[in-house]
């Protein structure tokens, strides 16, 4: 869970995008917001105080009031990664692109901080609603069948406990596979859904999709559903592989209509 969130701001419209997104998911728990971005030089610390305060003017009212800090490193991942482990309960949410001063895109920076925080981040899309950041609703979980994989499964399970949500675990089938016809071809998304429900007490509805594009198969099935929110591990038998995002992780986080939670098991790091 969080009580504070982090949304870095690299100058772009898309890293502003994700302010108000941020803002609502902070209300839900009655938490904080802070609006960061990192400069490299200190004279820069005054004029990118300047643009945050007045950029977060231009988003007008929002359900909670963010706190605007500048921080000054060569690093912007380990600048935002060291803010963040100052903070309690806190939990970065992150435009997927954009080519400002903080460099907050989908690629090296992501990657980064996966390796330098604890926990997952929230990542927001180009096609995410604008009206995006509720946290109830449907959890779509794709799981692969890797150990890896499913370590996304009890964080879901946390985040859909704490606040009414159903997390839905999914697993994409080829097409072009052939499953015996004396196992059913939900066995394993089913059995894991039993054994999460059976160790929580929370309901879990699972279901198996066919598509050779897995990324595409997820996405479409969250837009079915309505999801609130999509979770996934960046490292999977299917291509949630180590990141440089440029897996089924990343094209999951380029079509979908929701926030993304990535998560970095541990043993990646």
């Amino acid at each position: 869970m969080f009580q504070h969130l982090v949304v870095p701001i690299d100058g772009s419209a898309a890293s502003w995008a994700s302010v108000p997104i941020a803002a609502r998911m902070a209300a839900t728990v009655d938490g904080k917001l802070d609006v960061v971005t990192v400069v490299d030089r200190l004279a820069d610390v005054g004029p990118a105080q300047t643009d945050l305060r007045d950029g977060l003017d231009r988003l007008g009212d929002l359900p909670i009031q963010p706190m605007a800090q500048v921080l000054a490193s060569d690093s912007v991942a380990r600048a935002v990664a060291d803010h963040v482990e100052t903070l309690s309960g806190a939990t970065i949410v992150m435009s997927s692109h954009g080519h400002g001063r903080s460099a907050a895109v989908l690629g090296s920076t992501t990657d980064e901080l996966l390796r330098l925080v604890f926990g997952p981040l929230v990542v927001i899309g180009p096609h995410v609603s604008e009206d995006a950041g509720d946290l109830d609703g449907a959890y779509v979980v794709p799981v692969d069948g890797s150990e890896s994989g499913e370590k996304i499964v009890p964080i879901a399970a946390a985040w859909a406990i704490e606040f009414g949500a159903v997390p839905w675990l999914v697993e994409v089938i080829d097409p072009d596979i052939r499953i015996d016809g004396d196992v059913s071809e939900s066995a394993y998304p089913a059995r894991l859904a039993h054994d999460m429900h059976r160790q929580t007490g929370h309901d879990m509805e699972y279901d198996v999709l066919h598509g050779d594009r897995p990324s595409r198969s997820i996405v479409d099935f969250a837009d079915r559903n309505n999801a609130s929110l999509i979770f996934a591990s960046t490292h999977g038998r299917t291509g949630l592989e180590r990141l440089r995002l440029g897996s089924v992780a990343a094209e999951i986080v380029r079509h979908a209509q929701c926030p993304v939670v990535l998560h970095r098991p541990p043993t990646l790091q």
